[in-house]
Order: structure tokens, then C-alpha cells, then sequence
């Protein structure tokens, strides 16, 4: 027995919802100079690796980091570029990088 796909949505088709918007590129393909300021925990941190794990699409991840993001102003503003991540994962190497070996 055959079975239609044609009512799934596409993977590939990022789902957004109404209240919250896409990413908008920032223009920037060179080195990235961070005008944002992102403070990495311990906490923050292992939400990140978490979400990585579980391999969600980009969009769904930047939308779990901004709820903490949100919560926690102390941490950085909420992701709304693509500069944006690039900083918040620029931040996130950082972390890591001084906190190997701890």
C-alpha cells in the first residue's frame, strides 16, 4: 500500500510562528566583530550543548535561546541577526576555550 507524503510538512521549511522573526543577515561575511556582548554560564552553556544534541534546525535552536535570553537579560540581548548567533557562538567558543581542562 502506497502512502502520500503530500500532507507532512517540509523538513526543509523552517515552521515560524507569527510573534517571532527570522533571522536577518547582517551583511558581515568577514571576521566578525562583535558589538554584542553575550555572558556564557555554566547554565547557558549546557542549554547550548543540549540543543545541539539534539540537532534542531537552526531557527527552532535560536528560538529556545532567546526564551533563556529573555529571562535573563544579564546574559545578552536576544538573537535577532545572524551577527547575532555569530557572536553568541563566538562567545560560546570563548567558554569553552577558558574553561578546558577545569
Amino acid at each position: 500500500m502506497a502512502h502520500s507524503n503530500s500532507h507532512q510538512p517540509s523538513i526543509t521549511k523552517a515552521q515560524q510562528s507569527s510573534s517571532v522573526s527570522p533571522l536577518h543577515h547582517s551583511g558581515s561575511t568577514t571576521m566578525i566583530d562583535c558589538s554584542v556582548e553575550y555572558q556564557i554560564d555554566k547554565q547557558l552553556y549546557q542549554l547550548y550543548e543540549n540543543l545541539r544534541a539534539c540537532d534542531p534546525s537552526v531557527f527552532v535552536m535560536v528560538k529556545a535561546l532567546n526564551v533563556v535570553l529573555r529571562q535573563y537579560p544579564a546574559l545578552g540581548p536576544m538573537i535577532g541577526t545572524c551577527h547575532d548567533l555569530e557572536c553568541f557562538i563566538e562567545a560560546i567558543e570563548e567558554y569553552e576555550s577558558n574553561t578546558k581542562g577545569l
